[in-house]
């Protein structure tokens, strides 16, 4: 594969491959464990005070989510690596790979038939979309680094979320990484969010999976494919 040109592609995660959502599923898996309450309640509370302001538009949308994200990490806070496998495996095989989506994952078996390389690029923790990753055989996964200490996790993430601009940079990074040509023009991305528009922007072939209204008018203006 060393110096090759390829072409790939690329999905988002939650929202677009899968319908569910990673904070709720480790809110559910906590819960029947009943484990992290205290967790559970502050990251609830803490993010939920700031959604009269996001709806009003004192806060960006941007900023909301990137909250939410960054604040996810506290939820495996003191977890050890060996038990973050247990989680990971539960949320892959008994929240997650339930709820693909029909459309997108064919044309995720398509690509790899057709010998595209397949990066799944997600906010979502990269220790966990490995091991979704795994379960399809998508080639690479590209999610947000949790940040660990003494072997275990800190509740905090390592700089930058992969999200919006940053999901881009750390696609091309990883790229460079891995020494991969791509030929962009031929390859293809997918996503529901007009947050991933930097995703979209980098290939020939964007696809909008159930997009969101932003994301949808863009489409529709550039003539990309809306599923």
């Amino acid at each position: 594969m060393k110096n090759s040109r390829v072409k790939i592609a690329l999905f988002d995660f939650d929202g677009t491959l899968v319908s569910s959502h990673l904070w709720s599923g480790l809110l559910k898996y906590y819960l029947k464990k009943r484990e992290k309450f205290f967790s559970i309640f502050w990251f609830l509370v803490s993010n939920s005070v700031l959604t009269p302001f996001w709806k009003v538009g004192l806060i960006s949308t941007k900023k909301y989510y990137q909250r939410w994200g960054k604040d996810m990490a506290r939820l495996m806070k003191g977890i050890d690596i060996k038990r973050a496998k247990e989680i990971f495996d539960w949320l892959t095989d008994d929240y997650l790979l339930p709820t693909l989506k029909k459309n997108a994952f064919e044309r995720l078996k398509k690509h790899q038939e057709d010998g595209y390389l397949i990066v799944l690029i997600s906010g979502s923790f990269q220790d966990l979309i490995k091991v979704f990753s795994s379960r399809l055989n998508i080639d690479f996964a590209v999610g947000t680094e949790l940040e660990i200490v003494k072997n275990k996790f800190s509740g905090k993430i390592i700089p930058p979320l992969c999200f919006a601009q940053g999901k881009a940079e750390k696609v091309k990074q990883f790229l460079t990484d891995n020494n991969l040509a791509i030929d962009f023009q031929g390859s293809f991305a997918y996503s529901d969010s007009i947050f991933d528009l930097p995703i979209l922007e980098l290939v020939g072939n964007p696809v909008a999976v159930e997009p969101d209204k932003e994301l949808l008018k863009t489409a529709s203006t550039r003539g990309w494919q809306v599923i």
